[in-house]
C-alpha cells in the first residue's frame, strides 16, 4: 500500500474513523507496555477494553454487502459477546470465568470465521494449480501444528486439570486456532479476484495478530504466568484493530473504485508464496530446539542430515519460484503496457484514467487531460527511417515519464499521439506541465548516426471540468490539439471551453 494511497484514504471518514480506532489501540498497546503492572484497576482495564473495540469492528464488517464479511462480522459478534461474559462473570459475579458461556461464544468465533475466509470468491483453477493450493495450505497447517503442539497443544495434554470440561476447552482453543490458520492460508493462496488485496492483507494481518495472541496466552496460562494486561492482551488489540480497519478500507475502496478487482501484484504473490518455505523452516527449527539434547548417534546425525537436504531442497525451490515470479511480472508488464514506448497501453490506459476521472467528479476534485503529438514525425519516418522514428517515439515517451509524476497517466494513443491525465491538477498547472514538457523535448536533439534530429510537440490541453465524460475531456484535448498544429505547430493550446 502506498503512501499516496494511505494519505487518500485517511481524508475520507473511513480512514478518520480507522484513526481513531488506531489511536484507541495505541493507548491501549501503551498502558500494557508501561502502565498494566503499576496502575490500579488492572483486571477491569484488561477485561472492558476489549468489548467496544470487538462490537465496532463487527458492526463496521457486518455493513459490507457480501457473504463472506457478514460471515466474519458473525464470528467477531460471537467473541465480542464473550468479551462481555467474561467482563461479567469476573468483574460483577467475582468468579472465575473458565470454564463459562463465555467459552461458548469465543469458540464460536473460529468455524465461523473459517466459514466466511472460505466464502471469499476466487477464481477457477486448473487440476493441477489446485493440488498445488492444497499442498501449500496442508504445508503451512502442519508448521503452526508443530508450533502449536510444542507450545500449547502437547503441555496442554499432559497438564493435570480439576475437569473433564476445563481439559476439553483447554485443547479446543489451540484446535481453533489451527482452524484459523488454515483458513488464512486458503485465502491468501487463493488470491480471491473480488475485493480488494489490501482489505484482504489487512484482515489477514489481524488474524496473524489474533494467533500469536491466542498461543502466547495458551502457553503462559499453562505455567500460570499470565495475568490481564500482559503482551498478549497487545496482540489482541492489534488484532481487533485490524480487523476493523480491513472492513473500513474496503467500504472505501469500494465507493472510489467500484468496479475494481483488485488483483495481486508479483510482489503479494511472492511473499504469499514463501510461506509454505517459512512453515517448514519453522518447524525444522522446533526439532532442532527440542532434539539438540539428542545423542549424535543414531539420531543427532539423521536429524542434521535431514535438516541440511531440506534446506537444500528449499534453496532450489526458492530459486525456481524467483525466476517464475519474474517472468510473471515480465508478462504482466508486456499486458498493460506499449512494446516501443514503455508507456501504457490504450486499453491499460483507459481503465486507470476512467477510475481517475470518476473519482475526481465524484469528489469535485480538478483533473486535466494533455494530448501531445510528435510535429513532422511523418517526414522524420520518410527522411531517415521507421527506426529514427521509434528513436523519437522512445525519446518523448522519456521525457513525458521524467516531467510527470507517479500519479499522473501517460500512454500511448495510437501512432505518434501521446496522451496524459493529470489528476488533482488544474487547468493552469496543466499549462505549465505542458509548456516544461514542451521545452525539454524542443531543447534535446536526437543523435541518429551523423545527423541531428530536432524534435518538436503540438500539445492541448483541457480541464475536467465541464466534461460529461472521459471521451468528452480527451476530445476537447484532442481539438485544442489540431488548433496548435493549424497555428504553426511546437505550441501549446488551451481548450476553448477550458
Amino acid at each position: 500500500m502506498s503512501a499516496d494511497l494511505i494519505k487518500e484514504w485517511l481524508r475520507h471518514r473511513t480512514g478518520r474513523l480507522a484513526l481513531a480506532l488506531g489511536i484507541y489501540a495505541l493507548l491501549f498497546v501503551l498502558w500494557v507496555a508501561f502502565g498494566a503492572s503499576r496502575l490500579p484497576h488492572r483486571e477491569a482495564i484488561g477485561d472492558l477494553a476489549f468489548p467496544p473495540m470487538g462490537l465496532t469492528a463487527a458492526v463496521l464488517t457486518r455493513r459490507r454487502a457480501r457473504v463472506a464479511w457478514r460471515t466474519a462480522a458473525l464470528a467477531m459478534f460471537f467473541y465480542a459477546g464473550g468479551d462481555l461474559l467474561w467482563a461479567y462473570y469476573e468483574l460483577v459475579l467475582g468468579i472465575d470465568p473458565f470454564p463459562s458461556l463465555a467459552d461458548v461464544g469465543y469458540l464460536l468465533f473460529y468455524p465461523t470465521l473459517m466459514l466466511g475466509l472460505m466464502t471469499f470468491p476466487f477464481a477457477p483453477r486448473s487440476k493441477a494449480s489446485q493440488t498445488k493450493f492444497w499442498l501449500d495450505a496442508g504445508t503451512v497447517l502442519l508448521g503452526a501444528w508443530m508450533v502449536i503442539w510444542y507450545f500449547v497443544l502437547g503441555p496442554t495434554a499432559l497438564a493435570e486439570h480439576a475437569e473433564r470440561l476445563s481439559a476439553m476447552l483447554a485443547s479446543a482453543y489451540p484446535i481453533g486456532d489451527l482452524v484459523l490458520i488454515f483458513g488464512t492460508a486458503t485465502l491468501l493462496f487463493r488470491q480471491p479476484e473480488s475485493g480488494n488485496r489490501h482489505a484482504l492483507g489487512i484482515l489477514a494481518a489481524g488474524i496473524t495478530s489474533f494467533l500469536v495472541a491466542d498461543v502466547a496466552f495458551g502457553h503462559l496460562d499453562l505455567q500460570s504466568a499470565y495475568q490481564a494486561g500482559d503482551w498478549p492482551d497487545a496482540f489482541w488489540m492489534l488484532a481487533w484493530f485490524l480487523f476493523a480497519a480491513s472492513a473500513l478500507y474496503q467500504s472505501w475502496w469500494s465507493s472510489k473504485k467500484p468496479l475494481a478487482a483488485g488483483a495481486w501484484p508479483p510482489e503479494g504473490i511472492r511473499v504469499i508464496s514463501s510461506l509454505p518455505y517459512a512453515a517448514a523452516v519453522l518447524g525444522y527449527g522446533l526439532l532442532v530446539v527440542a532434539g539438540h539434547r539428542a545423542a549424535l548417534y543414531p539420531l543427532g546425525g539423521l536429524l542434521y542430515g535431514a535438516i541440511a537436504i531440506t534446506v537444500f531442497i528449499l534453496l532450489r525451490q526458492l530459486t525456481v519460484m524467483r525466476e517464475n515470479l519474474q517472468l510473471l511480472a515480465d508478462t504482466q508488464q508486456l499486458a498493460i503496457t506499449d512494446g516501443l514506448t514503455g508507456l501504457l497501453n490504450r486499453r491499460q490506459f483507459f481503465e486507470l484514467a476512467e477510475r481517475e476521472f470518476a473519482r475526481c467528479q465524484r469528489y469535485r476534485r480538478p483533473l486535466s487531460a494533455i494530448m501531445v503529438d510528435i510535429d513532422t514525425f511523418k517526414t522524420i519516418n520518410d527522411r531517415h527511417g521507421h527506426l529514427a522514428g521509434d528513436m523519437v517515439m522512445q525519446a518523448v515517451a522519456e521525457h513525458c515519464k521524467r516531467q510527470l509524476r507517479k500519479v499522473d497517466l501517460v500512454g500511448r494513443y495510437g501512432g505518434d499521439e501521446i496522451v496524459i491525465v493529470l489528476p488533482e491538477t488544474d487547468l493552469h498547472a496543466a499549462s505549465g506541465v505542458a509548456q516544461r514538457l514542451l521545452v525539454a523535448i524542443t531543447q534535446s536533439p536526437l543523435a541518429f548516426g551523423e545527423d541531428l534530429l530536432k524534435i518538436s510537440i503540438s500539445a492541448g490541453v483541457a480541464p475536467g471540468n465541464g466534461s460529461a465524460t472521459l471521451t468528452a475531456l480527451l476530445h476537447r484535448a484532442d481539438e485544442a490539439l489540431y488548433e496548435a498544429k493549424q497555428a504553426g505547430r511546437n505550441r501549446i493550446k488551451i481548450s476553448a471551453e477550458g
